[in-house]
């Protein structure tokens, strides 16, 4: 009995240690790359972002993404002018301005020109190396300008970056924006690189019937970026940011080799590679700078602006088609409360700290948002109306009802008081008067007309004036609440004159623009 114990324990033991062996190898595979990485940086150099040889003129041409073709084009305006969609050279940064339409090359109209994104025919390529070609530009103000650029290779760091939105929260109170984030970024080193050579000692292995199958390694970010110094593809950072929630921020660092050995590698179109992919996801707050002229019927922008750490020199920053993918997911769900999402756009700037030399260039993610006015329209600006109509209802009380009078305007001007007070809490305090402000003080300024009047009509009643008491009340009964309409009508149009831009689709046909 004691040896059938012996002999059931050892068995049990044995497929155990085998067991936890098999797992401990299949984890040591990472480590093992690692180890080996640090034992040699003179040959793998895993400090250094790989760079991409990049053979223009100093622009790249602005790009959208075709959802009835399922495929990423070359914008155009209305008239079907390219325009200007990327600055990949710093001695031209502040030469030209990213949007700004490509009228002509070498005075050839590039609207003719045999030009398109998927079969790769570029600007660049049309022209030799080290050509020095003659550029006509036309920028927002529709001047227009020439610019001789010429054709030469840089050697750029240009990682892969999505920026993804899950929700938005607007406090306007305090000027601030609570937005979840999620963000990738990764970089790939070649067939070629000492380190993709290395991930086939390591990272890849033999399944059965010799089926080959790759091992994606999972490192700490601290570890990977500050201790051992190695190349990190996310080295971006957010405008405008206020704080970020630590609580609530989660990131990876993974290492992903590719290979066409491997069928469903092949079948996805995925080359020899090997990939460093950085993701993070975490709740950020970020300041605001809102324009309230024509609140509460405007629109306004909301900005995520990533920054790149390095400059025009040494690398650019571009969003891949699945940012804009997402956030046309995003602006169909329309979940940002109080607010239509109305249009959505990925443009980029260049920007210069002052320490820098050259400029850097931003990724930047614009969502376009209308304040929903019903709640003003049918809350707040009718029930003014209403109270204004009751208290020019005063006017129809004869004349020598003096306290009967005071008593209607002087509660419907309390009634007003009130109504300041709701809409004091929904936006900051502002140096300015906004749409709703106006209305306000000219609802104030109407409301304690009728009480104005009605001393001066008792007054006129009193001396016995007639003539002239039935000619002013004639003229307030007419044109009272008429001319307050059409005050109010005004005041909206000179506002959105003022700022069409930031007006709301309900007035922004009043915009002479």
């Amino acid at each position: 009995m004691r040896k059938k114990f012996s002999i059931c324990s050892f068995v049990i033991i044995f497929l155990n240690i085998l067991l936890f062996s098999s797992n401990v190898f299949s984890k040591d595979k990472c480590r093992l790359y690692l180890d080996e990485l640090k034992s040699d940086y003179e040959k793998y150099t895993p400090e250094k972002n790989p760079t991409y040889n990049l053979n223009d003129f100093g622009i790249r041409l602005e790009e959208t993404w075709n959802y009835l073709k399922n495929e990423t084009e070359y914008k155009r305006d209305e008239n079907g002018y390219y325009s200007i969609g990327l600055i990949t050279d710093p001695s031209i940064a502040e030469k030209v301005t990213i949007e700004d339409l490509i009228i002509s090359v070498n005075g050839k109209d590039l609207r003719t020109l045999d030009i398109d994104y998927q079969d790769d025919k570029t600007l660049a390529n049309l022209f030799s190396e080290n050509e020095e070609v003659e550029f006509k530009f036309k920028n927002s103000n529709s001047n227009t300008y020439n610019l001789k650029l010429s054709k030469k290779v840089k050697s750029l760091f240009w990682p892969y970056t999505d920026l993804y939105i899950y929700s938005i929260y607007i406090n306007e109170k305090t000027k601030k924006l609570t937005a979840r984030l999620g963000f990738e970024a990764s970089h790939s080193f070649g067939e070629d690189d000492p380190m993709y050579e290395l991930s086939k000692k390591y990272l890849w292995f033999n399944e059965e019937d010799d089926y080959k199958e790759t091992v994606s390694c999972y490192f700490d970010v601290y570890e990977w970026e500050t201790e051992l110094n190695f190349g990190h593809p996310a080295k971006v950072e957010y405008a405008d940011l206020h704080s970020t929630n630590f609580d609530l921020f989660t990131e990876s660092l993974t290492l992903k080799p590719y290979t066409d050995e491997i069928e469903w590698h092949k079948e996805n179109n995925w080359d020899n590679e090997l990939y460093v992919e950085y993701t993070n996801e975490g709740v950020h707050v970020f300041n605001t700078n809102f324009n309230y002229i024509n609140f509460p019927f405007d629109r306004q922008k909301i900005k995520f602006e990533m920054q790149n750490f390095y400059d025009l020199s040494d690398g650019i920053i571009e969003f891949s088609n699945r940012t804009q993918k997402y956030l046309n997911k995003f602006q169909e769900k329309n979940n940002i409360a109080g607010w239509d999402i109305v249009n959505n756009k990925l443009t980029y700037d260049v920007n210069k700290n002052p320490a820098d030399i050259y400029h850097g260039l931003s990724a930047i993610v614009e969502i376009e948002i209308e304040r929903k006015h019903g709640y003003y329209i049918w809350k707040v600006i009718l029930p003014i109306i209403i109270i204004l109509i009751v208290c020019w209802s005063s006017i129809w009380v004869k004349a020598r009802e003096l306290e009967s009078k005071l008593t209607i305007t002087i509660v419907c001007l309390l009634s007003l008081i009130a109504y300041n007070f709701i809409i004091d809490g929904e936006i900051p305090k502002l140096e300015y008067l906004t749409i709703i402000d106006w209305i306000i003080l000219a609802s104030y300024f109407y409301a304690a007309l009728p009480n104005i009047l009605a001393v001066h009509f008792f007054n006129l009643y009193s001396n016995k004036r007639t003539k002239k008491l039935n000619t002013l009340e004639n003229l307030t009964k007419r044109y009272g609440l008429v001319s307050y309409l059409a005050i109010v009508f005004s005041i909206i149009l000179i506002n959105v004159n003022i700022n069409p831009e930031g007006a709301s689709g309900l007035f922004s046909w009043l915009a002479g623009k």
